[in-house]
């Protein structure tokens, strides 16, 4: 650790040394240097040598520019000098001679051969002479001097931005909309409180005049606005008195009250030009005067704004703001009365077409579950029945269809027969409300046991049990390897852990013990003892257990007609 503090603490300085500095102006290149190439004539040096006669074959071509070290301003002022001198000989050698100050006499004696000169090149020089004495004069002026300058150019901006209602603060940095203490002004009011009191038209001596830039005259406050004219109004200052004049057919209010002719303002009085443009006239010694003897007159003066200035201007107009809010309200409750029996008119209509619509489609549904019905009660020996509906001529003549065409409708026929008695949305409809009633049951009688559908498929791996098969009457060449798939209930016990799987039929003999044991529930108030308890779970849970590697979809019974997955039949290989 000491070795490594002693080399931190050895650092030498190269940037900073002695020598350094003294050779600053070598190594900028701001100098010309000679450089001595020391070689060897020993065997053993022959390498050093080469490197070192390659790298001075290189400091050869290193073009070395010298600088000479001066003042930025010294440089200029030396380089504007000399071309002042240039432009002195070349207006001598023209024949016009130039003395200081920039007094240019010609020569009688020369003024003929002075005439055929071309007059452009020597007022070019001319130019350029006094613009470079001008820039040397600005370089050689004191700072008296332009200090002064500085301070007429600010009384010059100051002029300016009053001009554009915009003021600076005394310390002549801060820009801004100030109060000012002397001058006149109006001060604008907008709806916006936040946009309020930002601009400051300054009403000078003399006339100001207020319009837009349509007017023939230059405007000193110009507005913009559909009701403002080109000339709209007059503002006089005569000795410190205001006096507004208003202008043929322009509209001015003071106050609330409109005005035709002109009118004295008194500082905080409501100046309205046009309908929308709002100021307040305030005359700071005026204000002044009147806050030191009254206090409270200063205070309501600063309270006006834009609200205060419209609600005057109403009252003094013969309009009852009140009374015209709460016609406009009525008004508006009227339309939406209007819009909403509208709305339920239009409603009821759609709603009884819908309902015609529902109605339609319901009894083209029964309609066609009735001829299925029918036809599916027929068997192949009323076919044969001469009197049958079906025998008539479209069916006498004879099919003549290939074997391929046979095998095809033969397996169409076996599908249609095998679905038809499995319709899993009318066994879910039909049955929804009496798992919702095992549900209730469960509930009031606090027994922890819960009631869900489910599917339920018959594969090869996961074959149903024999009470939960469907009972259909397949035909002998029917291809059993068809996965039919059944809705069934899931009992779930969370009190004991297990799981159980009932048919629809078995649903619904169970839930006739269970109305049965809720009957006498409801009947005898006390609570059960475990012996009258033991019907109920014996019909709730009493059931062989289904084996777990059942493939099916479990389906909440949220609504009266739940919603359930349809699993796609296993088609083997």
């Amino acid at each position: 650790m000491k070795s490594k503090k002693s080399k931190k603490a050895d650092f030498i300085p190269y940037r900073d040394s002695v020598l350094t500095w003294l050779l600053r102006e070598n190594l900028g290149g701001n100098s010309k240097t000679a450089m001595i190439a020391a070689i060897s004539p020993a065997d053993i040096n022959y390498d050093e040598t080469l490197s070192t006669l390659r790298y001075a074959d290189r400091a050869k071509q290193i073009v070395c520019k010298a600088v000479i070290n001066e003042d930025a301003n010294a440089k200029l002022i030396r380089e504007l000098k000399e071309e002042i001198q240039k432009l002195r000989e070349l207006l001598k050698a023209e024949g016009i001679e130039v003395h200081e100050g920039t007094e240019i006499s010609r020569n009688n004696k020369d003024s003929e051969r002075i005439r055929t000169v071309s007059t452009s090149l020597a007022e070019e020089a001319v130019d350029q002479l006094q613009a470079s004495e001008k820039l040397i004069a600005e370089l050689n002026e004191t700072w008296e001097e332009k200090l002064k300058r500085t301070e007429a150019i600010r009384v010059q901006r100051e002029a300016v931005f009053a001009e554009m209602g915009v003021a600076v603060k005394e310390d002549g940095d801060t820009v801004g909309v100030f109060s000012p203490k002397k001058t006149p002004h109006l001060v604008n009011l907008n709806e916006d409180p936040s946009m309020s009191e930002c601009l400051i038209y300054y009403i000078k001596d003399g006339i100001t005049r207020v319009g837009s830039s349509e007017a023939n005259l230059p405007q000193d406050v110009q507005l913009f606005g559909s009701h403002i004219k080109p000339e709209h109004c007059i503002f006089e200052n005569r000795e410190g008195q205001i006096t507004l004049v208003p202008c043929s057919g322009a509209t001015t209010y003071v106050n609330g009250r409109e005005i035709l002719e002109p009118v004295v303002l008194k500082t905080g009085s409501r100046v309205i030009l046009g309908k929308n443009h709002v100021f307040r006239f305030t005359q700071p010694d005026a204000a002044r005067e009147r806050k030191e003897k009254n206090s409270s007159a200063t205070e309501n003066e600063n309270n006006v704004d834009w609200n205060f200035a419209q609600i005057e201007l109403l009252e003094k107009q013969g309009i009852d703001l009140k009374a015209e809010m709460e016609k406009r309200l009525l008004k508006m409750e009227e339309d939406f009365r209007k819009e909403k029996e509208t709305a339920d008119q239009l409603f009821e209509e759609q709603r009884k077409s819908y309902e015609a619509r529902i109605d339609a489609l319901q009894k083209q549904v029964e309609e066609q579950s009735m001829t299925m019905s029918m036809y599916s009660s027929y068997t192949p020996e009323d076919f044969n029945n001469e009197d049958d509906i079906f025998v008539n001529p479209l069916f006498d003549a004879e099919c003549n269809w290939a074997e391929r065409e046979y095998e095809l409708a033969a397996m169409a026929w076996r599908k249609w027969k095998h679905h038809q008695f499995t319709s899993l949305r009318d066994d879910l409809w039909g049955n929804a409300i009496f798992l919702k009633e095992a549900n209730a049951i469960s509930v009031e009688l606090k027994k922890k046991v819960q009631f869900q559908f489910t599917l339920l498929t018959d594969t090869l791996y996961s074959p149903l049990p024999p009470d939960l098969r469907p009972i259909i009457d397949y035909d002998q060449d029917e291809d059993c390897a068809i996965a039919r798939t059944i809705v069934a209930v899931e009992v779930q016990d969370t009190k004991n852990g297990a799981t159980h799987y009932w048919s629809l039929d078995k649903l619904r003999q169970r839930l006739e013990l269970m109305r049965l044991v809720y009957n006498e529930e409801v009947d005898t108030p006390s609570p059960l003892s475990v012996e009258d308890a033991v019907p109920l779970l014996r019909c709730l849970t009493q059931c062989p257990p289904a084996p777990s590697r059942f493939s099916l979809t479990t389906l909440l019974p949220s609504r009266l007609v739940p919603h359930f997955a349809t699993i796609p039949p296993h088609t083997p290989a």
